[in-house]
């Protein structure tokens, strides 16, 4: 049975805004498949049901619930064990309910006795962690106490929804209304769950399988109001060769403007005289090309960093074939995740990345390599479904996550996580380099995330909709114009996403 965690949840919600359905309209599907819970149980004979709420969501669900059994004749009287409902859609859900004739509101007093036939759960969603305090954990005695059925809204209130602990007082439910799929608590504790029934809330299916902004909003971690250098990742790019300078310095941009607080470029002097950008800080290597001897000298700072990086403008000599696997020898000893593009793709074997936690980050040509089968072949069968076919492939060959790149990107993990990148993004960003910011932009992904999966999925949301937004505006999905709008999506992900599809709608060349 597929379970649904407490950020899995959160970043669905905001992933169907995304995708056109509002929360508001969750929560009246959610509320109203509560009352069809409720009636099946009363066999749709008209009783009294207590409903207890408290300020968030699932108060909200529990309004929404309310008003459809009183609109079926139940007696429903709603007590409000806080004065203040902060969840906007539960705070026009509950104004809705207090301009029906038929339904009693009262705040919630400790000491009530609740005669009723039913009593529905609607205190603690899965955003609450930790035992219930003061009002809230009188409230769930009370429901306790009840000789009425107990209904719990998604979980029981006072219940871990990821570990299934019960850290203080803890409703005991009769029957729990579980929304879209069960939360992994409820499966470790159904002494306190009862009955588990599932309820349909018309969640869109891309919500949950292709990447959005509430990948990045739950995921993608902020920095503390007291961070100190360093604590928004640290990123080593060790890449780079005399004959091709421009690409290690768009992964280094990439890697600093998603928000690594330090990212050094290592490379070959000449790759670093090229260019020049005060925030990234240079590391000049012996050599026009790298070898396996280029790792002794930046040794000290792998053991500094959060990610290393390597592939693009890296070439293909034999010599840096050595160097590949020097690497990740050294990324398996210390324990340092690699994120590999380009190049390198070229020249490593399973053997390499065994052991070895890494991202990689292929188009369908460099896939076609990985698995020793002609690219031309791979590209004249190109589909939605070809591509999960050659990613689960590699995965399995090679044990790495994998972000294969193309007019949708195919996201998957070696434990069987997949999720495509469809919806957003243009195909202007075919141009050269963008694959170069999108590797350094999941090195941060990486460092702020910490899970492989998550970071592939951070960043190839981010990377499309700063190429789309750049397309847009500026009118080319150059490298240096997605660098510029990348902080932008990072920083508020859903309204941007919502506004390049505003600016698409107006714009003449629709993708």
């Amino acid at each position: 049975m597929r379970t649904l965690s407490s950020d899995e949840v959160r970043a669905a919600d905001v992933n169907s805004v995304f995708w056109g359905v509002s929360t508001r309209i969750l929560m009246e599907n959610a509320g109203a498949g509560v009352a069809r819970v409720v009636k099946d149980l009363t066999s749709s004979k008209p009783c009294k049901v207590a409903v207890i709420a408290g300020s968030g969501g699932k108060a909200g669900d529990s309004f929404v619930a309310a008003r459809h059994l009183a609109s079926d004749d139940y007696e429903v009287h709603v007590y409000l064990v806080s004065r203040v409902v902060r969840h906007e859609d539960a705070k026009a859900n509950l104004e809705i309910l207090k301009n029906q004739h038929n339904v009693v509101i009262q705040d919630y007093k400790p000491g009530v006795f609740l005669d009723y036939d039913v009593v529905i759960d609607g205190l603690l969603g899965i955003g609450v962690k930790g035992a219930p305090k003061d009002l809230y954990a009188d409230a769930i005695r009370t429901i306790n106490s009840s000789r009425g059925v107990k209904v719990a809204i998604d979980i029981p209130s006072g219940l871990d929804p990821d570990t299934g602990e019960v850290p203080g007082d803890v409703v005991r439910a009769d029957v729990t209304v579980t929304l879209v799929a069960p939360k992994p608590g409820l499966l470790k504790a159904p002494e306190v769950v009862g009955k588990l029934v599932i309820v349909n809330i018309g969640l869109p299916p891309n919500a949950l399988r292709v990447v959005g902004p509430g990948d990045v909003e739950v995921w993608f971690r902020k920095k503390d109001v007291k961070a100190r250098k360093g604590e928004g990742g640290r990123v080593l790019v060790i890449t780079g060769s005399r004959g091709y300078v421009g690409a290690p310095w768009l992964t280094a941009l990439g890697a600093w403007v998603a928000g690594a607080d330090l990212v050094y470029l290592a490379a070959p002097e000449y790759v670093l005289e090229s260019r020049f950008s005060p925030e990234i800080i240079g590391l000049p290597l012996e050599g026009d090309y790298l070898t396996k001897d280029s790792l002794k000298e930046v040794l000290g700072v792998v053991k500094k960093v959060d990610v290393l990086v390597s592939g693009p403008g890296l070439g293909v000599r034999e010599e840096t074939r050595g160097f590949v696997k020097a690497l990740l020898s050294l990324a398996r000893e210390s324990g340092k995740p690699v994120v590999l593009d380009a190049d390198a793709l070229k020249l490593v074997s399973q053997e390499d990345l065994a052991g070895v936690v890494s991202i990689i980050t292929p188009h369908l040509g460099e896939a076609a390599v990985l698995m020793g089968v002609e690219p031309a072949r791979l590209i004249s069968e190109d589909s939605v479904e070809t591509r999960i076919s050659v990613a689960r492939s590699i995965v399995e060959r090679y044990k790495t996550t994998l972000i294969l790149k193309g007019y949708v990107d195919v996201i998957m993990s070696p434990d069987g996580n997949l999720k495509l990148r469809t919806g957003v993004g243009h195909q202007d960003m075919s141009c050269g380099g963008t694959g170069d910011v999108l590797t350094g932009l999941t090195a941060t992904s990486l460092a702020r995330a910490g899970d492989p999966f998550r970071a592939a999925s951070i960043a190839t949301f981010v990377n499309a909709v700063a190429g789309e937004l750049a397309y847009l505006i500026e009118g080319k999905s150059s490298p240096t114009n997605i660098l510029k709008y990348i902080p932008q999506v990072l920083k508020e992900p859903l309204k941007t996403a919502l506004r390049v599809k505003e600016l698409r709608s107006g714009s003449e060349n629709v993708r």
